[in-house]
């Protein structure tokens, strides 16, 4: 159902409903910095701030908003086309997520999720992907915007896991971006690699013309790399169950519990995944 004037409108295959509910992860919670408060084993690690879909015009303003600042601050010439919501916003196939904080409902970050199983994503129709990516499921990741504070580097880490999480439901095969400099840093430390040749830039037309690095990351082996590599992200994305990533509204299924391992790697500091 889709409607104006602030009313509700559901995003394609997400179903409306009771918040994600909380399920034990069998160890009790640790507190990271000032961050991340320990809510015991019944109950998940609590983050300070919510992240859910887009479900009415208000959030979606709030998204804009927020996108708009941030691009403002890196790109002006592409946030001038950002101040209001975008088609693309809306289509089918497509959500929004939103970060909002607790405290006071602030709007922390943004992103845009676009899959293919309705019709091309931009990269399919404007580019000629290498064979490894055709006929592949693909999600176009767009318009990630994190506000400067204490807490921009969980907030994109979480918005992260949160698309992980939502690309694994839906049995996507590919995790796609654009990278615009110094952008394409930070995906390459979340373990993108380049579909064209190595940092080769292109163009495309949600760039508003400057020039990017489209970058793949592969779901199916994601968590066997990370485990193996003993990668930072490994027991964020994986170990910890974080009920404050509210992407499955009344879905019970198997990613809203954390997954059981039975070597967990070496821990390993986060920091340099926490930088915007």
């Amino acid at each position: 159902m889709k409607s104006a004037g602030g009313k509700q409108w559901w995003p394609l295959g997400v179903p409306a409903g009771p918040t994600e509910r909380a399920r034990s992860n069998g160890s009790t919670s640790r507190a990271r910095g000032d961050t991340i408060v320990a809510a015991g084993a019944n109950k998940g690690t609590l983050l300070p701030f919510r992240i859910q879909l887009v479900r009415n015009d208000k959030q979606l303003d709030s998204a804009v908003r927020i996108r708009h600042a941030v691009y403002q601050r890196h790109l002006p010439t592409l946030a001038e086309l950002l101040a209001a919501p975008e088609d693309a916003d809306k289509q089918e196939n497509t959500i929004v997520l939103l970060a909002t904080s607790k405290v006071d409902a602030t709007p922390l970050g943004t992103m845009r999720i676009h899959t293919n199983s309705g019709k091309l994503v931009e990269f399919e129709r404007e580019l000629d992907l290498p064979e490894r990516y055709i006929g592949k499921t693909i999600a176009h990741v767009a318009r990630l915007a994190v506000a400067n504070g204490p807490l921009s580097g969980l907030v994109k880490l979480s918005l992260f896991k949160a698309l992980h999480r939502y690309c694994l439901a839906l049995q996507i095969d590919f995790m796609m971006v654009a990278g615009k400099p110094p952008i394409d840093r930070q995906y390459e430390r979340l373990d993108f690699e380049d579909v064209f040749s190595q940092e080769a830039y292109v163009s495309i037309t949600s760039s508003g013309g400057i020039p990017v690095r489209v970058m793949a990351f592969e779901l199916a082996t994601a968590e066997q790399r990370w485990r193996d590599a003993q990668h930072p992200l490994y027991t964020f994305m994986v170990q910890e169950f974080h009920p404050d990533i509210e992407i499955f509204q009344s879905v019970s299924s198997m990613w809203s519990q954390p997954r059981r391992v039975r070597i967990p790697p070496a821990p390993i500091e986060l920091a340099d995944f926490l930088v915007v």
